[in-house]
């Protein structure tokens, strides 16, 4: 039988102790909304970490800054490829670290609450000219996380992914976002990156805007007698001259 629970039940630190404790064998699944991350644990201790975008103790210290989120432990003795050495303990105290001093760091820096959203084409022309510090963020940006949060779900350096912000910022890759848009006027970009949100304002757009007026200019022109032909032909389908 499946252990499930949501962060608000355990936080992922208490999680990873309590099969540490227990000597644990299986898969733990970690989901928020379409991320996924998926954790192996062998006599309790955590010894792969894999998601699409991090792997290994990068993974798991990004996991431990999540306030929300669900899981699920399934046994499985299944002998798995490890690609973290370091034991439980001291991920959870690496991680734990890393949260002390993005809350110091908080506390000090201004302007935290903004939210950022990709500019999409942006994203898809320059993903690959940013340092991996601003991939990783990038992967984060959603259009509903403020930096706070960004920073503390990144799991770099405080100062690294402040950095990697500032760096997203001053190159036109993200905005400032205040206003939520409705689920369904969303662009997405594929693959690799989550979701950029953020509606085509088509009230504003010269493209859509001289559409709509060549249309009304078309139904002023049109014969009250109800005639459809086109104003600019005569009677003999010829143009006049």
């Amino acid at each position: 039988m499946a252990l499930t629970g949501t962060f608000e039940d355990v936080s992922f630190a208490e999680l990873l102790q309590m099969l540490n404790v227990g000597h644990k064998m299986g898969r733990l699944t970690i989901w928020q909304g379409e991320q996924k991350a998926v954790l192996f644990v062998t006599g309790g201790e955590v010894t792969r970490a894999v998601s699409r975008w991090a792997r290994g103790p990068e993974l798991v210290y990004r996991l431990l800054g999540w306030k929300a989120g669900d899981f699920s432990f399934e046994r499985d003795n299944e002998p798995v490829m490890r690609n973290i050495e370091e034991s439980t303990e001291a991920l959870i105290l690496e991680g734990m670290k890393r949260l002390d001093e993005w809350e110091r760091v908080e506390a000090e820096m201004p302007e935290m609450n903004v939210v950022l959203r990709q500019r999409a084409y942006a994203v898809n022309n320059r993903f690959d000219e940013l340092s991996e510090s601003a991939q990783a963020v990038l992967r984060l940006v959603d259009a509903r996380r403020d930096v706070a949060t960004l920073i503390r779900e990144s799991g770099l350096e405080p100062m690294e992914a402040l950095k990697a912000v500032t760096e997203l910022l001053s190159e036109g890759i993200v905005e400032e976002w205040n206003t939520p848009t409705p689920r369904g006027d969303v662009l997405v970009t594929q693959d690799r990156l989550p979701e950029a949100t953020g509606a085509i304002d088509f009230r504003s757009s010269s493209y859509f805007a001289s559409k709509r007026q060549l249309s009304e200019r078309r139904t002023a022109t049109v014969p009250e007698d109800g005639d459809d032909r086109d104003p600019g032909l005569n009677g003999d389908g010829d143009t006049g001259s």
